[in-house]
């Protein structure tokens, strides 16, 4: 199976200095028949040895970047293949887990990222015509 990246959206908020240390956090945070959509943060590198282990802070040290990427799974001779499906054999994810990810209509129900994904959507599309109306100028 091959994780495909359909879309991408990447903001930067501070600086990622080579050779320094930073953290990923990865989740999933949506899902539907054809898509998934995971989120990504980049965060400075917090040194956990020096941390109090009943300190109230962040465990993580600020974000440097924000990922959001929507992808498709596909097999070798089947083509795109049902991300759900894909997930419930291959992880660890459990019925529930997905099941609190999406409902019967493929719509993300508990995503704090539900008007970003819609406006992730929106660029998509505003994007695929606009190279859409390109191409049809260009000689064949």
């Amino acid at each position: 199976s091959f994780f495909i990246v359909t879309a991408s959206m990447i903001r930067y908020r501070r600086e990622i200095v080579p050779f320094k240390r930073f953290d990923v956090e990865t989740s999933l945070v949506g899902l539907d028949d054809r898509n998934l959509w995971v989120y990504q943060t980049f965060h400075h590198h917090v040194n956990r040895e020096n941390k109090q282990e009943e300190s109230d802070g962040p465990t993580r040290g600020k974000i440097l970047a924000q990922i959001l990427t929507q992808a498709v799974m596909a097999k070798p001779g089947k083509g795109v293949i049902n991300p759900r499906a894909w997930l419930e054999d291959n992880s660890m994810y459990s019925i529930r887990v997905l099941d609190g990810i999406m409902n019967e209509k493929g719509e993300n129900i508990e995503s704090i990222f539900d008007e970003k994904a819609k406006r992730f959507t929106h660029l998509e599309d505003i994007l695929k015509r606009s190279a859409a109306n390109y191409d049809d100028k260009v000689p064949k």
